[in-house]
């Protein structure tokens, strides 16, 4: 079941950046993210509330990995709209499933767990993705490797991918410290967290930057309904199944949204991204299975 959950996530999520995009033409990158979560939240809490028979119990290590989701999702969320700014989103949205490498990373270092074989051959499979994605014909072979350190986009979305590789690791902890336990009460509290914690920038811009966002209306509340809906059925997979496979199904969500980029923003490309995306997927799932 939580397959069903993880893949319902995937779908609507991929429609995400589509719209981000659109709206990142008039709009400031911080009133979006702002903007979109405050409109999720009654969504979220109707969730949260009407199916939930009792308000969960929790404890002090539930209000430390809530407050670190939301911390380092204001930080990834930002660095993602930026990059959308800056690049095409059929090149930027992939570079998002360098997370489980940066997963692999971490443990490696910091807890001493060796990637198998078969995951190490998965992490090359990404990067060696990562490099087509990024290859042009007639340049030399290093040229994709020094657009990763010199091109703003990229650093920014790898910034976003390392964050959000940490992120379902507080959210997991957030869940199994609610009795009982409520994956849609984790998504609603993580969400007020990030609204309080971009308010006062987002104020602090003014009211101008507010009324840009509202010159694409359908955009914003489809985004709105779309981050409403996604974080329940993400936050289930999540208290259902691994995080692991779950994260690794979310990943879909990338080949999706290639497809969704050549229709909707006509970009180009495809022929070569698409090929590269799906070598990065098929990585991340030999890392994490």
């Amino acid at each position: 079941m939580w397959a069903v959950f993880a893949l319902g996530a995937a779908t609507l999520t991929s429609f995400n950046p589509i719209l981000y995009k659109r709206m990142l033409k008039d709009a400031d990158a911080l009133v979006v993210v702002w903007s979109v979560t405050l409109l999720a939240l009654p969504v979220l809490g109707l969730f949260a509330f009407a199916l939930t028979p009792q308000l969960p119990d929790v404890d002090w290590l539930f209000v430390h990995a809530v407050l670190g989701s939301a911390g380092l999702n204001a930080v990834a969320h930002l660095a993602s709209m930026r990059a959308l700014k800056l690049a095409d989103v059929s090149l930027i949205t992939p570079l998002l499933i360098f997370s489980p490498v940066f997963t692999v990373l971490i443990a490696a270092l910091f807890l001493g767990e060796i990637p198998s074989d078969r995951g190490l051959f998965g992490v090359g499979l990404v990067v060696s993705g990562a490099y087509w994605l990024s290859h042009k014909p007639g340049v030399g072979r290093l040229a994709p490797f020094k657009s990763f350190v010199l091109t703003p986009a990229s650093r920014l979305v790898l910034l976003a991918g390392l964050f959000w590789a940490i992120t379902p690791l507080f959210e997991k902890t957030a869940i199994l410290h609610t009795n009982p336990e409520s994956p849609r009460f984790v998504a609603f509290v993580v969400d007020i967290l990030l609204v309080l914690i971009l308010m006062p920038a987002v104020f602090a811009r003014g009211r101008t930057s507010i009324e840009k966002l509202f010159l694409h209306r359908r955009e914003f509340f489809l985004a709105g309904l779309i981050a409403g809906f996604a974080p329940v059925l993400g936050y289930t997979a999540f208290s259902l199944g691994f995080v692991g496979y779950v994260t690794t199904l979310f990943k879909i969500s990338t080949l999706m949204t290639m497809f969704w980029s050549s229709l909707f923003l006509k970009e180009h490309g495809l022929k070569q991204r698409l090929p590269a995306s799906i070598v990065m997927v098929i990585g991340t799932v030999l890392i994490t299975i």
